[in-house]
């Protein structure tokens, strides 16, 4: 199962998903990526030029329920630009990994080496 499949069925909720899943958003996403020539606009705004395959709610549509389907307020985003938008649905952005190694040491094992 993808990321997106899995943020999708176990954690968006159940009113995002209808909202997603509606035909208004559908034609709504459609114009919008038709308008932006299918391409990311932030590998644009970096002189890439990459595919677009979602479509951002630059104010997300929660925050502002009229601005859920205002096309001045959507742009077309490649994959890993979106997940940047997101780092806390699974983006690896600002998230920092240790590469130390913690080592446990313990009296058993201190008398099994003595």
């Amino acid at each position: 199962m993808s990321k997106q499949a899995h943020y999708n069925k176990y954690k968006r909720d159940k009113e995002a998903k209808k909202f997603y899943n509606s035909s208004a958003w559908k034609k709504c996403r459609a114009v919008v990526l038709a308008r932006d020539n299918h391409l990311c606009q932030e590998c644009l705004r970096k002189k890439r030029i990459t595919p677009a395959d979602m479509v951002h709610h630059i104010i997300e549509y929660k925050a502002d329920l009229s601005k859920a389907l205002d096309i001045d307020n959507l742009e077309s985003l490649c994959n890993p630009c979106h997940n940047g938008e997101h780092p806390d649905r699974g983006s690896k952005k600002d998230v920092k990994v240790s590469k130390k190694v913690r080592v446990l040491t313990s009296k058993a094992n201190e008398e099994m080496w003595e």
